[in-house]
């Protein structure tokens, strides 16, 4: 009797310590993916990130939970020309548990925001858009999820940037407007603690970068101003970046789904709290390769019927054109050229966020021309002061957050100053000056001329006449050069 009570102690021990063990939570994102459903040379595809995905989350099926960082829908034919319903379907497939909204969200119109939010397993987050009629939460977004994983109960709540408007088309998202998001992220922090969370990751389409300094960028106000988030996702910025900062693990995973970032979080029952937490990314391409059959299988009749549209050869391309969304930009040279030969004006001005992708060598097909130009804007042509012509190339030249403004039929000269930039010479194409009185026709896109992106001059643009969808006119373009056998020039010159 002894003995079998001995034995029954020492399970009850054993129970009470197992009970008692920490918890090991394992969160895996995704941002910024914008539709690349289909593997290219340089991006994995779904197929073959449901696989990695996979591959993760069986090293701790129950503990393990995917949350998407936000800009995921649009940004690529194969999500654009099915209103992000196929990323969607994607998305459910790999078993989002949230995905936070991005600027690009407004990308669609609200009854298509509607229709994905109904078609999503998951919520889409935004505890800072706020509808301006009834200072709610605008449906519809949601502040928050939360769901449970090996037993703790784990709140997630999506921000935004405050100036992330500034970054859609305007008009776009007219009715609602964007809260401060650390204030909003510490309402809700407190709100799902109230209901029993016991980890609160916060998800923020707010930039950052990393570097021998450590995290830097817009998200460093947010982190210090956060009470009761025990680990944040970023997004926006496109980077890849995974460490601490504020005493938060940060990670974000770049773009395009070449990465996945991780959060693991030690979660500690008895003490009530996170004991360890580290950040980290995987390449997927660096990953175990494989490819889930079912996402393949899923994606396929999206694919098949976009296929034939897409295909059709344009031109050629002797030389790839690489693209940097902050400096220079072969490709986006060759389609500012393009569209100002097409359309017959002085000068064409476009937004740098506009240019998406770099260009391969070889065909040049429908598919790539709206990869590298996604957001299917349309074309002016305006009569445009050079005065205001200026003060958009002194916008758009070295801004850290808008990417550089691209142009065609202008050679300029500028100066970098701790203010911004200085012009110190604009010439024409056929070598005259750039007048600042002078009223010059300009191609541009409805983007800019109401003012998107801070180009505020812009609207100043006199007798605006449309010219089509840009994908559109540049495939024109294309089909009468035929051959694109790109050399650089010295249209703009720092100094």
């Amino acid at each position: 009797m002894k003995k079998l009570l001995t034995i029954l102690f020492t399970l009850c021990l054993w129970a009470a310590t197992a009970c008692a063990a920490p918890t090991q939570i394992d969160i895996y994102s995704i941002n910024d993916w914008h539709g690349y459903l289909r593997a290219g040379s340089d991006v994995p595809g779904a197929a073959r990130l449901a696989y990695a995905l996979d591959s993760l989350v069986q090293q701790n099926t129950d503990g393990a939970l995917v949350i998407g960082g936000g800009d995921m829908l649009s940004g690529n034919a194969d999500a654009n020309e099915f209103d992000g319903m196929s990323a969607i379907a994607a998305m459910n497939e790999m078993g989002f548990a949230a995905n936070c909204a991005g600027n690009h969200a407004f990308d669609y119109d609200w009854d298509i925001i509607k229709k994905q939010a109904r078609a999503a397993d998951f919520p889409l987050l935004a505890a800072n858009i706020i509808d301006s009629r009834t200072g709610k939460i605008a449906a519809p977004f949601v502040p928050y999820a939360l769901t449970e994983r090996s037993g703790v109960k784990i709140g997630i709540i999506g921000v935004l940037d405050e100036n992330a408007l500034a970054k859609v088309k305007p008009g776009r998202a007219n009715g609602v407007r964007i809260t401060n998001p650390a204030q909003a992220a510490n309402k809700y922090a407190e709100l799902l603690r109230q209901k029993g969370a016991q980890v609160v990751v916060l998800v923020a389409h707010i930039g950052c970068k990393q570097g021998d300094d450590g995290i830097s960028g817009p998200i460093v106000p947010v982190l210090n101003a956060l009470q009761g988030v025990d680990a944040v996702i970023t997004a926006d910025s496109h980077t890849v970046v995974a460490g601490t900062s504020c005493g938060l693990p940060v990670v974000q995973a770049g773009e395009y789904g070449r990465y996945i970032g991780h959060i693991r979080l030690i979660y500690d029952a008895e003490a009530n709290k996170i004991t360890n937490a580290q950040a980290q990314t995987y390449n997927v391409q660096q990953l175990a390769p494989g490819s889930d059959a079912q996402m393949s299988a899923l994606l396929q009749p999206y694919f098949a019927k976009i296929d034939a549209k897409m295909s059709r050869v344009l031109a050629q391309n002797v030389t790839a054109l690489a693209n940097d969304k902050y400096g220079k930009s072969a490709v986006a040279d060759v389609f500012m050229d393009l569209l100002r030969a097409e359309t017959k004006v002085d000068a064409v001005l476009y937004n740098g966020g506009a240019v998406r992708s770099a260009l391969p060598a070889g065909n040049i097909t429908l598919r790539q021309v709206k990869q590298v130009r996604p957001f299917n804007n349309t074309l002016y042509v305006v009569q445009l002061k050079g005065s205001d012509i200026l003060a958009a190339l002194e916008h758009g030249i070295a801004s850290p957050n808008l990417g550089r403004v691209r142009y065609s039929g202008l050679a300029v000269t500028a100066r970098l100053t701790a203010g911004g930039t200085q012009i110190k010479q604009a010439l024409l194409s056929d070598g005259t000056a750039l007048q600042p009185d002078k009223f010059y026709r300009v191609l541009t896109n409805d983007f800019m001329l109401d003012g998107g992106d801070g180009y505020a001059s812009l609207k100043n643009a006199k007798n605006p006449y449309p010219v089509g969808q840009d994908a559109e006119v540049l495939a024109a373009a294309l089909a009468k050069a035929n051959v694109i056998n790109y050399s650089a020039d010295s249209r703009l010159v720092l100094k």
